[in-house]
């Protein structure tokens, strides 16, 4: 055990925290949000337990508080990874960490838009004021490409090329180049003409999507634009784009690249989603179905 910081010295856990958040940040490139996570979970974890190590008083507390099965397990997972990190740097013991176990969660098939609602939603947007334009190149994007919400706030003017295909910053800060239909190239490229300079100023930097006070368009007003446009929400567009695209032929290692999937056990819910509409289209189809 390492003398000079412990996680059993109250007043060293922030700081042993700190440093790990350092950790995850510089080496394990993990994004804002994710560590943003991080720390909120084991900074409550501190608060709320007994004696670092253990889960029992912890879980208790958890549900007397009704949290949900996957708010459970996800704080579970960020202050294991936290102690495992902590047991490694010599600043906690392997035999104080009692064993915890996630909680069943049953797995729901995200929601997907059919193909020709979709379209007709794209298709039916106005484009009658500079936000009407702006918001129209966001879900065209995001319906062509299957970007993340972080992904859309973070494109730049330069993301965009001209050979119809977009170069994006995903999770890990790893850089991948997408293609984009047609329509998507046509509305960014008027948005970029004719839309963004009227948001542009001092704050704007290179940011592609702008908000009206000129400074980057944040996840989370990225997020009411969708919902405001589609009444959905952002991750339903993109389940839409990889379900699509499965049906339509797409190789599911494809999918998993084009959605930035490190494991392709991520992407391999879309096949259930796939099997799912086939069901549904069988029986309405079948005589006898």
């Amino acid at each position: 055990m390492r003398k000079d910081l412990n996680l059993n010295n109250q007043s060293d856990r922030n700081k042993v925290l700190e440093e790990y958040l350092i950790y995850i940040n510089n080496v394990k490139n993990y994004s804002q949000n994710t560590i943003k996570s991080y720390n909120s979970d084991i900074k409550h974890y501190f608060e709320n337990t007994e004696s670092v190590g253990e889960f029992s008083s912890y879980l208790k507390h958890l549900n007397k508080n009704k949290y949900s099965k996957t708010s459970i397990n996800r704080k579970i997972t960020s202050i294991r990874t936290f102690l495992s990190w902590a047991v490694d740097n010599n600043y906690f013991n392997q035999n104080q960490i009692k064993i915890v176990n996630n909680l069943k969660v049953e797995k729901k098939l995200p929601n997907v838009l059919t193909s020709s609602y979709i379209n007709r939603l794209l298709d039916n947007l106005p484009e009658s004021s500079e936000k009407d334009i702006r918001d129209k190149a966001i879900l065209e994007l995001m319906y062509s490409s299957g970007l993340r919400v972080s992904e859309v706030s973070n494109l730049t003017s330069n993301s965009i090329n001209k050979n119809n295909s977009i170069r994006v910053l995903g999770k890990g800060s790893k850089e991948r180049v997408l293609p984009m239909t047609k329509r998507a190239y046509v509305s960014t490229k008027k948005y970029i003409e004719t839309s963004r300079p009227k948001f542009e100023n001092d704050k704007s930097k290179n940011y592609l999507f702008l908000g009206v006070r000129g400074g980057q368009l944040s996840d989370r007003e990225i997020r009411r634009i969708v919902k405001f446009r589609t009444g959905t929400f952002p991750h339903s567009i993109r389940h839409t784009f990889a379900t699509h695209l499965l049906e339509g032929g797409a190789d599911l290692r494809i999918v998993q690249e084009l959605l930035g999937h490190n494991d392709p056990s991520t992407t391999q819910i879309y096949t259930h989603v796939s099997k799912k509409q086939l069901q549904k289209k069988y029986k309405q189809s079948h005589p006898r179905g």
